[in-house]
């Protein structure tokens, strides 16, 4: 398992696949290890399934449903979810996540999806959580940009991380939740638990 998870990191590192930087996802892995009541998993970005076998692979009886919009990353998350045998605990569904709909409840929400669309994702799954559901965000950062605007000449760009900026803002200011920003890990995550329905 590990040399095959090693082989999909460094192939998606090679063709630049936006998958987590590796400090972002030890901060998961080691998150999810002390957290021993968090056992159903929903990802909203599944690339090339790295991360969910990752996350899957901590406990045999965790479950990752996993969400991934691009045909081609899907496919390729399939075939590498089916080469680590964790089919039985990864379920990948080819969806934008805000057209996904279960009555499944979560431990944990990891959303790595379209950094602009994260407050919408995470109310369209307000549902699918209860009090001590944990919400996981990566990005927060956008390589150093959300706070320097300088190290992008990008307008669309400029625009994204104006979404971003707030969203983060908006999440460290939310009462039904208790955050803490990690500015310095991965590309800047946020890790917030779910203390009241409204």
């Amino acid at each position: 398992m590990k040399e095959l998870l090693e082989s999909i990191h460094d192939k998606a590192r090679n063709a630049h696949v936006p998958i987590m930087k590796d400090d972002g996802m030890d901060l998961l892995c080691a998150f999810i290890e002390e957290h021993t009541e968090i056992r159903d998993i929903l990802e909203c970005g599944t690339a090339v399934g790295y991360s969910s076998m990752r996350m899957a692979s901590i406990r045999w009886d965790m479950t990752v449903d996993t969400l991934e919009v691009m045909p081609a990353m899907y496919a390729q998350a399939v075939k590498n979810i089916e080469d680590a045998g964790l089919s039985d605990q990864i379920h990948c569904y080819l969806c934008d996540a805000a057209e996904f709909v279960t009555k499944k409840q979560y431990d944990l929400i990891f959303i790595d999806a379209a950094k602009s669309q994260y407050r919408r994702y995470m109310e369209h799954f307000w549902k699918n959580s209860r009090i001590g559901t944990y919400f996981i965000f990566d990005n927060l950062n956008f390589h150093g940009i959300v706070d320097n605007e300088s190290l992008s000449g990008n307008r669309s760009t400029i625009q994204m991380v104006h979404k971003i900026k707030k969203f983060r803002e908006h999440l460290l200011n939310d009462r039904r939740l208790e955050t803490t920003y990690y500015g310095d890990r991965g590309d800047g995550i946020a890790i917030a638990k779910k203390v009241k329905e409204i």
